[in-house]
């Protein structure tokens, strides 16, 4: 059996909802809203939402797969994860729509912020609009965990979330230091899982 009616016809019958896959349209539109509305690490909760929780393109699991894929890959995570997803939904086109539409309005913004800086803004705004900005990012990256708190899947996920939080927040180690000491664990949860 091949072909993607045969496919559909087997997951009916299996009761299986296959995600429906976006239009370049709506893909274009879904990651502009992104783009021109999001800002810092906060950005994967945008990417949460509009993806799996409202459009439904992809479920939980992908994405957190997407996120972890986009965090090993060289390069900014977040650049990684607007590639991937996007080459996830509608290959590479989907892949270059979602960079696009991800860097392009932020790269305009500092642009503009940067010529309002340079002509004239005072210095006193740009400090509390960073820390303002910071703050929104914190809580929308912690919003995302809470969401998705069915990813770290048990107490070996959830023991290995809360090392990672301890080493890379409270105590300031490095991130190469706090990779090379959560990993391990990490995959030692996977492979339980997967047994």
């Amino acid at each position: 059996m091949s072909g993607t009616g045969e496919v559909d016809k087997l997951c009916r019958m299996a009761s299986v909802t296959v995600p429906k896959q976006p239009t370049l349209f709506a893909l274009f539109k879904a990651f502009l809203i992104i783009g021109v509305t999001s800002f810092g690490g906060g950005r994967a909760a945008y990417f949460q939402d509009a993806l799996v929780t409202r459009r439904k393109w992809i479920t939980d699991e992908e994405f957190l797969e997407a996120v972890a894929v986009s965090q090993v890959l060289p390069g900014p995570n977040i650049g990684n994860l607007s590639a991937y997803l996007g080459q996830r939904l509608r290959g590479w086109r989907g892949a270059v729509i979602a960079m696009l539409c991800l860097t392009v309005p932020g790269g305009l913004a500092i642009v503009a912020m940067a010529w309002l800086y340079f002509n004239g803004m005072p210095a006193s705004i740009t400090g509390p609009v960073g820390k303002g900005v910071a703050a929104a990012a914190a809580g929308l990256a912690a919003a995302a965990v809470v969401r998705l708190r069915g990813g770290t899947g048990g107490a070996g996920g959830w023991a290995v979330a809360g090392l990672t939080f301890v080493l890379f927040g409270p105590l300031g180690w490095p991130i190469l230091l706090v990779l090379a000491v959560c990993l391990p664990p990490s995959f030692a949860v996977a492979w339980s899982r997967h047994k």
